[in-house]
């Protein structure tokens, strides 16, 4: 059980403010001081109010003088039109501390030395925001996000996706080997096609729909579920679509058994899985009108992968990745009870501009990047007191690192205090001896942004 303490905190906003000054000052290498100091003010109210609402925020933020409350909602609505929260302004600095702070995969593994991007989208009122995470101790930290609204326009949806792909590939560096993770919303020839001349890898999920080739033979990705069995996988070298512009890859196909975590073996998480899984069927019987229920409830339970990898176990361990953005989406709307999360989607659904979406989720971008920090710092932490301390939120220790960061800023006792301050020292210094980014142009990017200013 985890109990609940919004709006106790550790250290004070004026404690907190010169230590994210710091942080923001080494994100950005000496960028504007005026975009700095600002980005510390919102990130300072975002990690004192734990919440992305207005309301939340003017109450967390400095001001040299006594201002009433009407003044402090204008100044945060003046923040949703500020450059330095946008994607373009924000990208290069978030990817280059993800990577300072998250190492790859570690030796040993079959996925060693990568570092995994998943690619997932969430939908909140009348927009559908699109995200690029870095993932991380099963959480990801966006690096790249867009906004279209909901129902998407026309043609707009896949040239979207690879612009905000190409804004993360021109700042990642060429000696970091990056695998892209994505689900049966985002494969196409574009997306592919985007990514190789990136350079990164992928294992994205196919739909049964999808046209792919296997020797020679061009056929949708259901024929390949003829031939599968369950509790084994099927790795078939083959391209997605066919003709001249098909890309080469291999398909992975099967069905692998399902092993439960100990903690969901228990009558009543059976159950739970049981009336989750009744609710998709159900699902399946009314999300495609006009077709018939049973190919798809036939499907639904299959994994056919488009990969870069060369074998099963490298896809299957890739593919698993891609889970951590429903954790990410979760802390940022109702956490883990409805409540404790930064109300994203309650914010987002009120705006009537794409610009001030894109610059909310910024803003959630930066905040949950030091949060995470903070907790991956805390359930790594050998020290006795700090054990101590944690070992007070929960009955378990199944917290995420977003959650665990949350708590450590929230700490009624202040027996944290003294080592936030140094580890948002540390962390401050690790990020200003990390290299700078370089921007690498790319052909693509100017192909998809003429691709969307047509549909527009």
């Amino acid at each position: 059980m985890i109990y609940s303490i919004r709006g106790a905190h550790v250290l004070s906003p004026q404690q907190l403010y010169p230590l994210i000054l710091n942080w923001t000052i080494a994100l950005g290498r000496g960028g504007h001081s005026t975009a700095t100091s600002s980005l510390a003010h919102l990130v300072t109210a975002l990690l004192v109010g734990q919440s992305l609402r207005p309301s939340a925020l003017m109450r967390a933020l400095l001001s040299p003088n006594s201002a009433p409350a009407r003044q402090r909602y204008k100044r945060v609505a003046r923040s949703w039109h500020r450059r330095w929260l946008s994607p373009e302004w924000l990208t290069p600095l978030l990817v280059r501390a993800a990577l300072a702070l998250v190492k790859p995969d570690p030796s040993g593994s079959p996925i060693a030395g990568l570092t995994h991007l998943a690619l997932d989208s969430v939908r909140c009122g009348g927009w559908e925001i699109f995200t690029l995470s870095v993932v991380w101790h099963g959480r990801g930290l966006p690096v790249g996000w867009a906004v279209l609204p909901y129902p998407w326009p026309k043609n707009r949806f896949t040239p979207t996706v690879c612009q905000m792909l190409q804004q993360v590939g021109a700042v990642w560096p060429p000696d970091r080997p990056a695998q892209l993770v994505a689900d049966r919303a985002f494969p196409s020839l574009q997306l592919f096609q985007t990514l190789r001349g990136i350079g990164w890898g992928w294992t994205v999920r196919l739909r049964a729909a999808n046209r792919v080739t296997v020797k020679g033979q061009p056929q949708m990705a259901r024929a390949l579920l003829a031939e599968a069995q369950i509790g084994s996988w099927q790795v078939l070298v083959g391209f997605y679509g066919g003709g001249p512009r098909a890309v080469a890859g291999r398909l992975v196909v099967g069905r692998g058994l399902i092993v439960l975590p100990y903690h969901q073996r228990r009558e009543g998480s059976l159950r739970q899985r049981a009336r989750q899984r009744l609710e998709r069927e159900r699902d399946l019987v009314f999300k495609h009108p006009g077709h018939p229920p049973a190919a798809s409830l036939q499907t639904d339970g299959w994994m056919i992968l488009f990969t870069s990898h060369t074998t099963w176990q490298q896809a299957s361990l890739s593919y698993r990745r891609r889970w951590a953005t429903e954790g990410i989406y979760r802390d940022a709307q109702g956490g883990w009870d409805g409540r404790q999360g930064w109300d994203l989607e309650r914010v987002v659904a009120r705006l009537k501009k794409s610009v001030q979406v894109e610059r909310v989720v910024g803003l959630w971008a930066l905040g949950a990047l030091i949060q995470s920090w903070i907790g991956y710092q805390l359930m790594h932490s050998s020290s006795p007191q700090l054990q101590a301390v944690a070992g007070q939120w929960t009955t378990t220790d199944r917290l995420s690192i977003w959650t665990r960061g949350k708590l450590a800023f929230s700490e009624p006792s202040g027996l944290l205090s003294n080592w936030l301050t140094e580890c948002l020292a540390a962390a401050a210094k690790m990020l200003a001896d990390a290299p700078p980014m370089v921007v690498r142009p790319f052909p693509e990017t100017n192909r998809a942004a003429k691709t969307i200013k047509k549909a527009a």
